[in-house]
């Protein structure tokens, strides 16, 4: 087993993986809006953005890799979802985003020319750094979290604290017009920090740290990872406290602000002068290299372990290359095409984690993922297609009449229905035999 000092370094290098750029884009803009509902909008992002992710990383490090929770599934439904998933969270969504959010808030405020040229050759670097640590993965513990990790936490700990002493302004009045109506935009928003998606690869690379350590039996990774886990979710859940409440107290600074990143960018700088940009450049080159560091090394592991023909190396190539091509799209038109992606392969992932966690307790698994997946799928469907402001006529006003599907949650308690009505069917059919 770990001793403390190396848990405690195993949690603030999980804290630095799940630390990217929709982490610290999207909370300060959620914050905004909800106003005097900051609290209730936070506690609704935490349990999305925080709680699932920490249920996630527990189960699939347990199971040894993300793939052991679609193993009940047809061998092609299984490959399509994980290669969508290390898609969507890797080269051709999340990762570009991760780079414009370093380029944007981390490069600009030093000085870098704005420029589409520029942007390109940040993104080289930047992509050519991470390969750097990439190709070295027994060393990420090392590098992540004995190094990089506390560096960010002192330059988050100045702004919170600064935050926290001195706001720029007041809670505003304004923002969400009931606390319930704010919880459940804090969850649809911890949605986009995608981290459910990154623990589910997240689960596997820390499982490879603690084999690297000699931990393989699968009671002490998760007693383990329960423990790094722990550390990691109570300094994201801090941190998420207080962007909210930045974002809240944000005042007339975030107005016509395009994201989230621009209010956190304003908001240092009004705390902290000239000094504010470097301070801002720190915390977001640092955040984004973690992400794009362990993200990519995960997504390249599994193609590499899916097609056979494709080496790690390679696969760390495509993935960058992919990654600098599509950063080149801007950070506002990413988030724009990333939120009805979210809302497609968000419920299946739930639901598969769900499933996995309460295989034991199921009278019939297979059953159960047989009814639940694709109602999780066909409304995640609808929520994408909804967002993406593609549905329309009747079936529209069908959905609509689903609960929750306002804030982007229609496929939930349906989802839920039918697991509660597969765990019951089968137990029905038994006492009616008997």
């Amino acid at each position: 087993m770990l001793g403390n000092k190396d848990t405690a370094v195993l949690g603030m290098m999980v804290f630095a993986l799940f630390l990217g750029a929709g982490n610290v884009i999207f909370p300060p803009m959620a914050g905004y809006q909800a106003g005097s509902h900051w609290l209730a909008a936070a506690l609704g992002f935490i349990v999305t953005g925080v709680g699932l992710p920490f249920v996630t990383l527990l189960v699939v490090a347990a199971a040894g890799n993300g793939e052991a929770l679609s193993r009940g599934l047809p061998a092609w439904a299984a490959t399509l979802f994980w290669c969508a998933l290390y898609l969507v969270i890797g080269p051709t969504f999340a990762m570009p985003r991760v780079v414009n959010v370093a380029y944007e808030l981390g490069a600009l405020p030093l000085g870098l020319p704005a420029h589409d040229a520029t942007r390109l050759v940040f993104a080289c670097a930047f992509g050519a750094g991470g390969l750097w640590f990439m190709l070295r993965p027994g060393s990420l513990i090392n590098h992540i979290g004995r190094v990089m990790t506390p560096a960010l936490l002192l330059l988050l700990a100045a702004v919170a604290a600064g935050v926290l002493v001195a706001p720029v302004s007041p809670v505003a009045p304004t923002g969400a017009s009931d606390a319930f109506t704010a919880a459940a935009d804090g969850l649809v928003s911890g949605y986009q920090t995608m981290d459910v998606l990154g623990a589910m690869a997240f689960g596997a690379l820390v499982a490879q740290m603690l084999s690297l350590k000699g931990i393989t039996r699968s009671r002490d990774v998760a007693r383990v990872t329960a423990k790094a886990g722990l550390i990691s979710a109570a300094l994201l859940a801090l941190l998420y406290l207080c962007l909210f409440y930045l974002g809240a107290t944000a005042g007339t600074l975030a107005e016509g602000t395009p994201n989230g990143g621009q209010i956190l960018a304003r908001y240092v700088d009004a705390l902290f002068g000239p000094a504010g940009s470097v301070l801002m450049a720190g915390i977001i080159l640092l955040a984004c290299l973690t992400t794009l560091v362990g993200v990519t090394s995960a997504s390249a592991a599994y193609f590499a372990r899916t097609f056979p023909a494709l080496s790690y190396p390679r696969a760390l190539a495509a993935c960058m290359l992919a990654t600098v091509v599509v950063a080149n799209f801007g950070l506002d038109q990413l988030i724009r095409v990333t939120v009805p992606v979210l809302f497609l392969i968000y419920p299946p992932a739930i639901a598969l984690v769900v499933l996995h966690a309460l295989k034991s307790r199921l009278s019939a698994p297979a059953f159960s993922a047989a009814l639940t997946l694709p109602v999780a799928t066909l409304l995640g469907l609808a929520d994408a297609l909804n967002a993406a402001g593609l549905l329309g006529g009747g079936l529209l006003a069908v959905c609509r009449q689903l609960p929750l599907f306002a804030q982007g949650l229609g496929w939930l308690l349906p989802s839920a229905l039918a697991l509660a009505l597969s765990a019951v069917l089968p137990l029905a059919r038994r006492m009616a035999r008997a």
